[in-house]
Protein backbone atom coordinates (compact mmCIF):
# COMPACT_ATOMS: atom_id res chain seq x y z
CA UNK A 1 0.00 0.00 0.00
CA UNK A 2 1.64 3.21 -1.18
CA UNK A 3 1.32 5.05 2.06
CA UNK A 4 2.12 2.22 4.09
CA UNK A 5 0.47 1.61 7.77
CA UNK A 6 -0.99 4.80 7.83
CA UNK A 7 -3.15 4.06 4.61
CA UNK A 8 -7.01 4.37 5.01
CA UNK A 9 -6.99 0.48 3.88
CA UNK A 10 -5.56 -0.28 7.56
CA UNK A 11 -7.82 2.36 9.42
CA UNK A 12 -9.82 1.47 12.24
CA UNK A 13 -11.37 4.65 12.45
CA UNK A 14 -13.81 4.05 9.77
CA UNK A 15 -17.18 3.62 10.38
CA UNK A 16 -19.11 0.91 7.62
CA UNK A 17 -22.23 2.52 9.07
CA UNK A 18 -21.91 5.87 7.75
CA UNK A 19 -21.75 7.26 4.40
CA UNK A 20 -18.55 9.24 3.57
CA UNK A 21 -19.58 12.54 2.23
CA UNK A 22 -20.47 13.13 -1.06
CA UNK A 23 -18.56 16.17 -1.61
CA UNK A 24 -15.52 14.48 -0.42
CA UNK A 25 -16.09 11.79 -2.52
CA UNK A 26 -16.19 14.18 -5.83
CA UNK A 27 -13.06 15.46 -4.42
CA UNK A 28 -13.91 18.53 -3.12
CA UNK A 29 -13.40 20.00 0.90
CA UNK A 30 -16.85 19.27 2.94
CA UNK A 31 -17.35 23.12 4.41
CA UNK A 32 -21.34 21.97 5.38
CA UNK A 33 -21.45 22.84 9.34
CA UNK A 34 -22.06 20.03 11.22
CA UNK A 35 -22.06 17.72 7.97
CA UNK A 36 -23.62 14.20 9.39
CA UNK A 37 -21.25 12.14 6.81
CA UNK A 38 -18.35 10.61 7.51
CA UNK A 39 -15.11 13.01 6.37
CA UNK A 40 -11.63 11.40 5.12
CA UNK A 41 -9.74 13.23 7.82
CA UNK A 42 -11.37 11.93 10.45
CA UNK A 43 -10.85 8.30 9.00
CA UNK A 44 -6.96 9.29 9.22
CA UNK A 45 -4.90 7.42 11.76
CA UNK A 46 -2.05 8.38 13.51
CA UNK A 47 0.93 7.02 14.47
CA UNK A 48 0.05 6.75 18.11
CA UNK A 49 -3.22 4.97 17.44
CA UNK A 50 -1.37 3.07 14.89
CA UNK A 51 1.43 1.70 17.11
CA UNK A 52 -1.59 1.08 20.07
CA UNK A 53 -3.59 -0.97 17.38
CA UNK A 54 -0.84 -3.14 16.23
CA UNK A 55 0.41 -3.59 20.01
CA UNK A 56 -2.76 -4.44 21.30
CA UNK A 57 -4.31 -7.00 19.36
CA UNK A 58 -2.82 -9.94 20.50
CA UNK A 59 -3.11 -12.83 18.04
CA UNK A 60 -2.88 -15.73 20.85
CA UNK A 61 -5.15 -18.22 21.02
CA UNK A 62 -4.45 -19.76 24.20
CA UNK A 63 -3.15 -18.36 27.82
CA UNK A 64 0.59 -19.84 26.43
CA UNK A 65 0.48 -18.41 23.39
CA UNK A 66 -0.95 -14.84 24.83
CA UNK A 67 2.10 -14.72 27.06
CA UNK A 68 4.79 -15.73 24.17
CA UNK A 69 3.01 -13.29 22.32
CA UNK A 70 3.20 -10.29 25.40
CA UNK A 71 6.92 -10.96 26.13
CA UNK A 72 8.02 -11.36 22.32
CA UNK A 73 6.64 -7.90 21.81
CA UNK A 74 8.26 -6.82 24.99
CA UNK A 75 11.26 -7.79 23.54
CA UNK A 76 10.66 -6.12 20.26
CA UNK A 77 10.07 -2.77 22.08
CA UNK A 78 13.14 -3.27 23.99
CA UNK A 79 15.23 -3.64 20.83
CA UNK A 80 13.50 -0.61 19.43
CA UNK A 81 14.19 1.47 22.59
CA UNK A 82 17.80 0.57 22.87
CA UNK A 83 17.82 1.46 19.16
CA UNK A 84 16.13 5.14 19.82
CA UNK A 85 13.77 3.97 17.31
CA UNK A 86 10.94 6.85 17.40
CA UNK A 87 9.36 6.83 14.06
CA UNK A 88 6.04 5.64 14.30
CA UNK A 89 5.92 3.60 10.37
CA UNK A 90 9.65 2.23 11.91
CA UNK A 91 8.14 0.48 15.08
CA UNK A 92 5.34 -0.53 13.09
CA UNK A 93 6.97 -2.53 10.44
CA UNK A 94 9.03 -3.71 13.26
CA UNK A 95 5.78 -4.84 15.37
CA UNK A 96 4.01 -6.61 11.86
CA UNK A 97 7.95 -8.19 11.08
CA UNK A 98 7.31 -9.94 14.67
CA UNK A 99 3.39 -10.73 14.23
CA UNK A 100 4.54 -12.66 10.68
CA UNK A 101 6.66 -14.54 12.74
CA UNK A 102 4.70 -15.65 15.58
CA UNK A 103 2.29 -16.46 13.30
CA UNK A 104 4.43 -18.23 10.82
CA UNK A 105 2.43 -16.63 8.53
CA UNK A 106 3.82 -13.98 5.86
CA UNK A 107 0.15 -12.91 5.20
CA UNK A 108 -1.01 -11.74 8.18
CA UNK A 109 0.39 -8.47 8.95
CA UNK A 110 -1.94 -7.36 11.17
CA UNK A 111 -5.09 -7.54 12.78
CA UNK A 112 -8.04 -6.38 10.69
Amino acid sequence: VPSGFLSLTFSHQIDENLPVCPTETDGNSCTTPGCPHQHFEGMKITGDKLLVQLGTANPGKTPDERQRWNDGLRGVLKDLRRKNTKDPTGIALEIAKYRRQFLNDDSRVINL
